[in-house]
């Protein structure tokens, strides 16, 4: 096999995108050889749906399902919040900016918004969301800050979105190997590392 690439095309406020991120993060870490890309693949960008009993009600189930499903713990705190506007927008334009500044944090830098989201039911959307996670992460947060705002910052995250989908992709999160002009669909949706590691083996013979 030639050098190949790990594709991660995800959320980092998609769900399935939270519970996978431990078993991801493993895979990621075991194929030091592999080149690696993280594609933000845009699920809910701009919002769109209104903040009403029953969309907390739907998001509420959904994340005991990928409780469930993975053990990746949840705060619901974020539910009881009479307003609140899912734009997912914002996290991936965060990880977008930081794909540019410094690529080899950008996995890292999106395993953290997931658990300042998730977690600790902070706000993405808000540019002092990153600071701390900067700072753990060594990165200049007055340049993120400047970034973050900029029109050059949504283009970019535009394009990724664009290239998720050039991809094929259309849900998250979906891990690719590519090889050359063969791609290799390693998972879609929730995965152990076990598995996945079992079918990257298996296309690296």
């Amino acid at each position: 096999m030639s050098q190949a690439t790990l594709i991660y095309v995800g959320d980092p406020m998609c769900s399935w995108c939270y519970g996978i991120s431990n078993e991801l993060a493993d895979v990621w870490q075991s194929y030091p050889g592999l080149d690696k890309d993280v594609v933000l693949g845009g699920l809910r960008p701009g919002g769109g749906d209104a903040w009403t009993a029953d969309f907390k009600d739907f998001l509420k189930h959904h994340w005991e399902d990928v409780n469930r499903a993975s053990q990746m713990p949840f705060s619901y705190d974020l539910l009881d919040r009479d307003e609140y506007h899912y734009d997912t927008e914002p996290s991936c334009r965060a990880v977008t900016i930081v794909k540019e500044m410094a690529p080899d944090k950008a996995f890292a830098f999106f395993k953290a918004v997931q658990r300042g989201f998730y977690l600790e039911s902070k706000d993405p959307k808000l540019v002092s969301f990153y600071e701390p996670i900067c700072q753990d992460l060594g990165i200049d947060y007055s340049q993120f800050e400047t970034r973050f705002t900029s029109s050059e910052a949504r283009s970019a995250t535009a394009i990724e979105f664009n290239k998720a989908r050039s991809l094929g992709v259309n849900s998250f999160p979906t891990i690719i190997l590519r090889d050359g002009d063969d791609m290799h669909v390693i998972a879609q949706g929730f995965a152990t590392a076990k598995e996945m590691k079992a079918i990257i083996d298996q296309h690296m013979k």
